[in-house]
């Protein structure tokens, strides 16, 4: 059901504890496929082909890259830091049943300060309503009106 597209870093312990996470919501078929988007990052080719990521190699937009190739109805992107932490799914899941279809923000979870000014975690949109223009993940929540996720 969902592409994850996750931006490559030189982080290779960060990138591979994102995988992790993702492992139980591939099992459970939430997660269709990881795309591991890079430009040359070493040791990211390694980590693909262990864990069974598609790697797409590309420079500029990375985020449209991945969602270019990306197979899922839906599409969540990602970087290695920060980590998904355990009850990521929860409200995913809820949005996919009850969004109406509407794009969501992924929001780190933190104190009294993340109420005001939120960790940006991933953006959550159709594959269908990726937008043509691109961008880093703040402009697209921005441009889509993303709903904000927390958890």
């Amino acid at each position: 059901m969902i592409s994850v597209v996750l931006i490559a870093s030189e982080d290779l312990t960060g990138l591979a504890a994102q995988m992790t996470m993702l492992v139980p919501a591939a099992v459970d078929g939430l997660v269709k496929e990881v795309i591991l988007v890079a430009d040359g990052e070493p040791g990211v080719d390694a980590l693909a082909e262990d864990s069974g990521a598609r790697l797409v190699t590309a420079s500029g937009d990375r985020l449209a890259a991945g969602a270019a190739v990306a197979r899922g109805d839906w599409i969540l992107t990602l970087r290695s830091a920060p980590g998904l932490r355990e009850g990521w799914r929860e409200p995913i899941e809820k949005h996919l049943a009850g969004g109406a279809g509407a794009p969501a923000v992924l929001t780190v979870p933190g104190g009294m300060l993340s109420k005001l000014s939120p960790r940006l975690h991933g953006v959550l949109v159709r594959r269908l309503d990726w937008p043509a223009s691109g961008g880093d993940e703040k402009a697209l929540a921005k441009a889509l009106k993303a709903k904000r996720l927390d958890y």
